[in-house]
């Protein structure tokens, strides 16, 4: 595996001014009001509204309810199936989920994709704590670097010039060269797609703290 960058972390109170944070729920989330009182940016959907927005970058985290939502797009998976989705397309994004009906939590192996697992009962200092270490690791370059590494597995030794044109693309938001090097060198489009739609939303995540 490539070494990972060392990033200075950013603190907290400068992330939640930047960070988007999604909520995923058919049901009013309870502690929503609370944490956009204290200045996270937060919104609801009742349902997914777009695909694409929930891979894109656009939001730093992700807060799934795994029941109830997601019907039309998985009517079998409903949320679990929005999880593998989001996890299979773009593998940086972090995703907590959560459910009111606890047999559901540990009812299918996807859920080992998420970054967390809670009750929707869990209070609201421990939903925070890890809100806050998601938001907080995943504002540096490194945290993209190492999804990358972790899905690239054994073919890490066929791109050894990946780390500084990924560090370069996720700076500059320049994604080509690092596309163009990885269809030259790396035999596995799936792995190459998956890589490029990382970087392209590491550069998204991250041109929102370098305001």
């Amino acid at each position: 595996m490539f070494g990972t960058p060392k990033s200075a972390s950013l603190d907290i109170e400068t992330v939640r001014k930047n960070a988007q944070i999604l909520v995923i729920d058919d049901q009013e989330w309870p502690y929503q009001a609370a944490l956009a009182s204290e200045g996270y940016h937060i919104e609801r959907w009742p349902d997914v509204q777009s695909l694409s927005r929930l891979t894109d970058g656009y939001y730093s985290l992700i807060l799934l309810d795994i029941h109830g939502v997601g019907l039309k797009e998985d009517p079998k998976g409903q949320g679990i199936g929005i999880l593998d989705y989001i996890k299979r397309t773009n593998p940086s994004q972090r995703v907590i989920v959560y459910s009111a009906k606890r047999q559901l939590i540990s009812s299918t192996p996807i859920l080992t994709k998420a970054d967390a697992i809670f009750d929707k009962g869990e209070s609201y200092v421990n939903f925070r704590v890890e809100i806050d270490k998601f938001l907080v690791s995943g504002a540096t370059p490194g945290y993209f670097i190492s999804t990358i590494n972790r899905e690239l597995g054994g073919d890490a030794a066929s791109v050894p010039r990946l780390i500084p044109k990924a560090l370069k693309a996720l700076r500059t938001g320049n994604i080509s060269p690092l596309a163009r090097y990885l269809e030259s060198t790396l035999n596995d489009e799936q792995k190459v797609k998956i890589i490029v739609s990382i970087v392209t939303a590491g550069f998204k995540v991250l041109s929102e703290f370098a305001k």
